[in-house]
């Protein structure tokens, strides 16, 4: 188990505008004011934004069709095993950017500032998956392997209720990240994957 701590997170906001849903072949029109609320609500964020994260890299002990089994932990699933069917060896990780900016939009949102926790709320988004690529570049740096794209729960047919499990496989405790009888990360902005390496 290995812990990344202050994950740098450079949040770009062409991506903030794309997942707000901004398109320039769409020529989706911009307002001024909705523009200055995105850079206002983005410098807000850095503010709020911790970046962490932790992974552990598990032998395939064996294979088939609809499952992968590693020590401690199966990956169930035609989608997962079809992902993962070259992998000599899977890492599982866990990556969040903490509770202060989840914190922050439901601030807004109880002052009924709808407009600005909406932006927030996505560019809290936006930067837990930076977190997330960033973490799966430097797990695939170290490991000096092939990989295949990281894929997370609820993809495919791989069930949610995972979750659980690879949070406890990863000792995500450890950087603060829990989930609830659901299986939804707590904090909401963190992101659970898997990698296969070959």
């Amino acid at each position: 188990m290995k812990v990344i701590e202050n994950i740098p997170i450079e949040i770009e906001k062409e991506e903030v505008l794309k997942s707000l849903g901004y398109y320039r072949k769409k020529k989706s029109v911009l307002s001024s004011s909705i523009d200055a609320l995105i850079e206002e609500e983005m410098k807000k964020a850095k503010g709020l934004i911790r970046g962490k994260g932790i992974y552990v890299i598990l032998p395939v002990e064996s294979k088939s069709k609809d499952k992968i089994a590693l020590k401690n932990i199966t990956l169930k699933g035609k989608t997962i095993a079809k992902a993962m069917a070259k992998a000599e060896e899977i890492a599982l990780f866990v990556d969040t950017i903490g509770p202060a900016l989840e914190a922050e939009v439901n601030r807004l949102y109880q002052k009924d500032e709808y407009t600005k926790a909406t932006i927030l709320d996505t560019i809290g988004s936006v930067a837990a998956d930076e977190g997330a690529e960033y973490l799966n570049s430097i797990i695939v740096e170290k490991a000096r392997k092939k990989s295949t794209p990281r894929f997370s729960p609820g993809y495919g047919n791989w069930d949610l209720s995972i979750q659980k499990k690879l949070l406890k496989v990863t000792q995500a405790s450890n950087i603060g990240v829990t989930c609830n009888e659901a299986f939804f990360m707590i904090p909401r902005k963190s992101v659970s994957a898997a990698i296969g390496l070959y």
